[in-house]
């Protein structure tokens, strides 16, 4: 089992603050029980409405979903403060918090919100615990299966089925590019050329073992279970990707932006390349993902 998470609030205080892991997924799976699950494939026309476009989508259920666990993580956590996708979709500025000294739950109430709003079971309830700028905890709940996974930075990851059996979490086995498969999200490339070339490089090193899920939840679940060997992404926004990174490091796994910098949550563009471990990403990264430069 997981000790509840434990931090210090800054270098200059002596007492320690604790987080438990099992509470923060606890109030996930009540949050998902009272105001997403309610909805699932029994959502009205007006409860889904677009974004950016057809692709990008905001339902009844990530905005009350949202709500609730605003009332709820800040108080697992005094001096917590909470930012989740559809507020900062309203104010970027939100984002600014992320650098400062206040802990800070980031928080995606529907992952996959498109394969939610289509009635598919692939979505879920991301949330990371941020302390100036790096990711400290992390738990993703499926409401579907009940499942949660878990972890704390240094203390491993786990996953928690609706029973309570607990499974520790460990990413694949190191394979050769000609066997790996994973998440390969290419379309938010803004390049068309670029776009056009890294699609080709997959096609023809990855053939057809690259895959698109529409679910950053389910991904990382894929990939910390040993089932999948790479997560690539364009993006970096930070209730995608910050809770699955840090599980995915927690499991034994390697991820850097392009350039071989560490994921920061603040950092919105540089891409993200998830791998079982150092020498696979720069395998993956010199030869698929060439075209990027």
């Amino acid at each position: 089992m997981l000790r509840p998470f434990r931090f210090f609030m800054s270098s200059s205080e002596h007492a320690m603050t604790t987080v438990d892991l099992d509470r923060v997924a606890q109030a996930l799976a009540e949050v998902a029980e009272q105001e997403i699950m309610p909805r699932w494939r029994n959502l009205a026309a007006g409860d889904v409405r677009e974004k950016t476009g057809p692709n990008d989508l905001v339902t009844v259920a990530d905005e009350a979903a949202e709500h609730a666990l605003a009332a709820r993580l800040p108080d697992l956590l005094p001096g917590s403060i909470m930012i989740g996708e559809e507020s900062v979709e309203k104010d970027r500025g939100l984002l600014d918090v992320l650098k400062g000294d206040q802990p800070v739950w980031i928080v995606d109430p529907v992952d996959g919100t498109k394969n939610f709003a289509e009635g598919s079971d692939r979505f879920g309830v991301m949330v990371a615990l941020v302390e100036r700028d790096v990711t400290i905890a992390a738990v993703i709940y499926e409401p579907v299966t009940g499942r949660a996974l878990m972890a704390e930075a240094g203390g491993g990851a786990e996953l928690v089925d609706r029973s309570g059996e607990r499974t520790r979490l460990n990413v694949t086995d190191t394979t050769g590019l000609d066997a790996m498969q994973g998440s390969f999200n290419f379309r938010f490339i803004p390049d068309e050329t670029v776009r056009k070339a890294v699609r080709a490089k997959a096609d023809a090193i990855l053939t057809d073992r690259h895959y698109r899920r529409g679910c950053a939840a389910y991904d990382y679940r894929m990939l910390v279970t040993g089932e999948w060997d790479f997560a690539f992404y364009w993006k970096n926004m930070p209730w995608d990707h910050a809770p699955g990174l840090l599980i995915h490091q927690e499991a034994g796994g390697y991820s850097a932006r392009f350039d071989g910098s560490p994921y920061r949550a603040s950092e919105l563009a540089g891409g993200i390349l998830a791998t079982p471990d150092a020498a696979s990403w720069r395998d993956f990264r010199s030869a698929v993902l060439a075209p990027i430069g």
